[in-house]
């Protein structure tokens, strides 16, 4: 048995950081190839992508790390709100990327995409009202470094943001929101401020064989990031076989068939918290590029992508001790169909089932089984994640399986993969097999095989299945949210004059209508109306208003109040402007004149005697030139006299008038204008 190195030692004891990569890589042996079917009873711990997608607003959120293209939110570390150049604009940044973040490639807003311009102002309706502007800083070591390095953030905030709050290293989301006009706030913030992802190219990968930095999607290069680097990493470059670890590579960037043509062989873009088990995330890069890793006789981390290559070592019947030959898959154990969930880019990078992937050969033996879900979350295609299920039906299917004990030849599948058996009796020509376990007794070495099929990794374009249809919307009847107003009243019988709107409303479950009044002379603010029970429909009413005033009320459907109360409209307002409020419609009897004389340049001389009723407040005199009618009329003086005779005077010019007297309420509610004379020159 080779000498295995100092990180292997720490791995198997657990003794170092690097015991969470042992726990799944070196389950089973030193020389075990980690089996991917058992790997998904087992699937790998780990953020989901749907979680990452939407803010976290917590004291202790997790430090998230980027590889690949992915979209992501981030944990709120500021949200408030300012007066900024007569604006009041809310403030919220993001904490996005651990390690920094190469691109944003384009920004969402409570889940749809939307488009900026070259200031990363929102163009995209209604959110263009808004003036909603989505910016970022990279976060990466001599490339903005410093995430929270907001230079705006700091004026607004002074007191609370400062160059001490530097985010280094971490790649940030600045999102900044400015307060609409009430009629707009139902189209852009209906539901409060709208939640900021982007898609995302994640952080700069370390690439073991050499040192480099790397941005791409090759899983094999995000698998090396996640082992070796100096900062995130568990082990050490010299730790891992880098020829390997290169072929890998260069595998994952082979191409498979398409329908339009070729596609890379293996991507991925992955997210997970620095707090998760390495194995998980490994696990999961591994799955996407239908990998194994296992530990090489130099005692270094070898791995290999889901490429077949034919076996080194033959097992002939002359090296056998025990021998054990049965079918590949108990019955109770086989699994016949996988559907994938992977990650779409054409449902806005969310995840998704791909097609039921069958594996024909067993179902044709076996009868089909229950499908059973697997989870490819780091694969953002639909045809790698059903060349992936192809693969691990083979794995979890095989025709046969043989434990063998074998003596010094054993030795030589120590770091194998696969081996060959040529036992020709059996029917097994050289056929080619998978080093499922390894065990080593002192004197002989007992191997458990599967038998292989290299044809599980051919691919056609005929395989390759159907992308998703990109989502389209669907009219969930939001368009007819809103209410009518079916009848205003001016309520005078019941103390001070009041308003009362009642009508009628479509809206959803949850949702109710509210009501609102203001002065027709004043642009705000709206006051809530009071809510009246009714069996159907809405009715409500204003407080106490004043007398002789007009006023405006408007309904709409309110999702819900913010912490301070205030309703969020989530329909258009219907508004009833400019209704005139009294507190007496009823008005006073005409005048009755008694008594009347003048001449054009003397005095008018008139007794009359007023309504004197509760509706009886004043008599008015106007005047108007000699034979106009009243229309033309001018007010010329006010009697409160309530005598029952009063007497007016006034000037008759010397081109001649004529007059008329008119009583009114307290309300201004006049009678009809009465005739005094008519005095021409």
């Amino acid at each position: 048995m080779p000498a295995v190195g100092s990180w292997l030692v720490a791995v198997w004891t657990g003794a170092s950081a690097a015991g969470a990569v042992g726990a799944a890589l070196l389950k089973t042996a030193v020389a075990l190839a980690v089996n991917a079917a058992v790997s998904k009873v087992m699937a790998p711990k780990g953020p989901r992508p749907q979680e990452l997608q939407t803010e976290l607003r917590s004291s202790n959120a997790q430090r998230i790390r980027h590889l690949g293209r992915v979209r992501t939110s981030g944990a709120t570390m500021f949200w408030e709100w300012a007066h900024v150049g007569g604006e009041r604009r809310l403030f919220k940044l993001l904490a996005v990327a651990e390690g920094g973040m190469n691109n944003v490639l384009q920004w969402y807003l409570d889940g749809e995409p939307v488009e900026v311009d070259a200031n990363g102002y929102v163009t995209t309706e209604p959110w263009d009202k808004g003036n909603i502007r989505l910016r970022w800083r990279k976060g990466i070591q001599g490339d903005q470094w410093d995430g929270g390095d907001w230079a705006d953030l700091r004026a607004a905030f002074p007191n609370h943001w400062t160059v001490d709050h530097r985010l280094r290293g971490v790649g940030t989301i600045l999102a900044t929101f400015d307060a609409v006009d009430g009629d707009d706030i139902a189209d852009v913030y209906s539901g409060g401020e709208p939640e900021v992802s982007a898609l995302i190219d994640g952080a700069t990968a370390y690439w073991a064989v050499d040192g480099a930095g790397i941005v791409g999607r090759n899983p094999a290069v995000h698998l090396s990031d996640i082992m070796a680097n100096p900062a995130y990493g568990a082990v050490a470059a010299a730790d891992i076989d880098l020829a390997r670890l290169a072929t890998a590579r260069a595998d994952c960037n082979g191409t498979e068939p398409t329908a339009g043509g070729t596609r890379p062989r293996y991507q991925s873009g992955i997210s997970y918290a620095l707090s998760d088990a390495i194995k998980d995330t490994a696990q999961k890069l591994l799955d996407a590029m239908g990998g194994r890793a296992w530990i090489s006789p130099e005692g270094k981390l070898a791995v290999e992508a889901g490429m077949w290559r034919a076996p080194t070592v033959t097992i002939e019947e002359r090296h056998v001790v025990e021998m054990e030959y049965g079918a590949g898959t108990e019955r109770i154990n086989r699994v016949t169909t996988l559907v994938p969930t992977y990650v779409a880019p054409q449902v806005h990078w969310q995840e998704n089932p791909a097609d039921p992937v069958d594996d024909a050969g067993a179902i044709a033996l076996w009868g089909e089984g229950q499908p059973k879900g697997v989870d490819l979350l780091a694969v953002q295609h639909h045809g790698q994640a059903a060349h992936l299920c192809k693969q691990m039906l083979a794995r979890m299917n095989p025709r046969r399986r043989m434990t063998i004990k074998l003596r010094a030849l054993g030795l030589r599948l120590v770091g194998e993969p696969r081996v060959a058996v040529n036992i020709p009796r059996l029917g097994l020509v050289s056929t080619a097999f998978w080093v499922d376990s390894l065990s080593f007794d002192g004197t002989n070495t007992t191997v458990e095989l599967i038998e292989a099929a290299p044809a599980s990794f051919d691919w056609t374009a005929a395989e390759e299945g159907e992308p998703p249809a990109i989502a389209e919307k669907v009219n969930h009847g939001e368009a007819a949210l809103g209410t009518t107003i079916d009848s205003v009243t001016v309520v005078r019988t019941d103390g001070d004059p009041f308003i009362r709107i009642a009508g009628s409303f479509t809206a959803s479950p949850g949702l109710i209508p509210f009501g609102q009044y203001k002065r027709s002379d004043q642009s705000g603010p709206w006051t809530d109306m009071i809510r009246e029970e009714v069996d159907s429909g809405y009715s409500f009413r204003t407080s106490s208003l004043g007398d002789r005033v007009e006023y405006d009320v408007r309904t709409f459907i309110v999702v819900g109040f913010s912490l301070h109360g205030v309703p969020r409209p989530r329909s258009p307002y219907t508004t009833v402007s400019g209704i005139e409020v009294f507190s007496n419609t009823t008005a006073p009897d005409e005048p009755v004149v008694f008594m009347e004389s003048g001449t054009a340049g003397g005095t008018l001389t008139v007794t009359f005697q007023p309504d004197l009723g509760a509706n009886y407040y004043r008599t008015g005199l106007y005047q108007a030139e000699a034979g106009a009618a009243f229309e033309t009329a001018v007010f010329v003086k006010w009697s409160y006299d309530t005598s029952s005779d009063v007497t007016m005077a006034a000037p008759i010019p010397a081109t001649g008038a004529r007059f008329w007297l008119r009583s009114e309420n307290r309300s201004a509610v006049h009678s009809d204008p009465v005739e005094v004379g008519n005095y021409p020159a």
